[in-house]
């Protein structure tokens, strides 16, 4: 499967021509209460101050280590609790109330959906909204009108990866699967061909509860797909 040539091209071309489907999660500054655990019981063992947060990340101090690479979070935003299972990416060491703590930038890796509804409005000073409509909320189709402009071999390639990866349910037959595509910009690779860079937001349905995903992909003009 290649995408070399006019094709491709004049896909990126479109997506450079539409400033929402660039769109790099905004990130707001500020102290916000953080609880840690380990999962091994249900109330949290750690409290730390929250520095940054965005739709798709945060960072957070502790003033002991985290030894896991997975752990879950509650961060108090408002006046919602909301608990997050988040990737540990980096870290450092800063100073804090004449104190040694400990610094950590990590990725979600597990939100309820309206909880990342939340989050959104937060980061964007929005008020807050009655949760109960938020819940099951779709993607616009002004977003979807972006995915359905792929091949529809490179669409169905992604929904395979994402239902693959249970981060998307499996769409019924002609109908728009539960995701959000927006373009990430050109990413130059030593000794390989550049890719292009794609953030995927998906939900799908655990139980009762309907849970966000997101997820980082790279396309090469030949067609190859990878998750970063």
């Amino acid at each position: 499967m290649s995408f070399q040539g006019s094709m491709f091209g004049d896909i990126i071309e479109w997506f450079l021509g539409r400033a929402g489907d660039r769109r790099q999660y905004k990130r707001r500054s500020g102290a916000f209460h953080v609880w840690y655990s380990d999962g091994t019981t249900e109330k949290p063992q750690k409290q730390g101050v929250g520095l940054e947060i965005s739709p798709n990340g945060l960072m957070f101090i502790m003033p002991e280590p985290i030894d896991r690479q997975e752990f879950n979070l509650i961060v108090r935003l408002r006046e919602l609790n909301i608990p997050l299972r988040v990737k540990h990416i980096r870290g450092d060491q800063v100073q804090y109330q004449g104190k040694t703590w400990h610094r950590y930038m990590g990725e979600f890796q597990g939100i309820a959906a309206d909880d990342w509804d939340a989050i959104i409005r937060y980061v964007n000073d929005e008020p807050e909204l009655d949760r109960r409509k938020m819940q099951n909320q779709e993607p616009n189709d002004k977003v979807d009108d972006a995915y359905r402009l792929l091949p529809m071999a490179m669409q169905q390639k992604i929904v395979d990866m994402l239902v693959s990866a249970n981060k998307l349910d499996a769409p019924k037959e002609g109908a728009t699967p539960l995701l959000k595509l927006f373009y990430g910009g050109l990413v130059k690779r030593p000794g390989q061909k550049p890719a292009h860079r794609f953030n995927v937001h998906s939900r799908i349905k655990k139980g009762d509860e309907m849970m966000a995903y997101d997820t980082r992909f790279l396309i090469g003009e030949d067609g190859q797909i990878t998750v970063m």
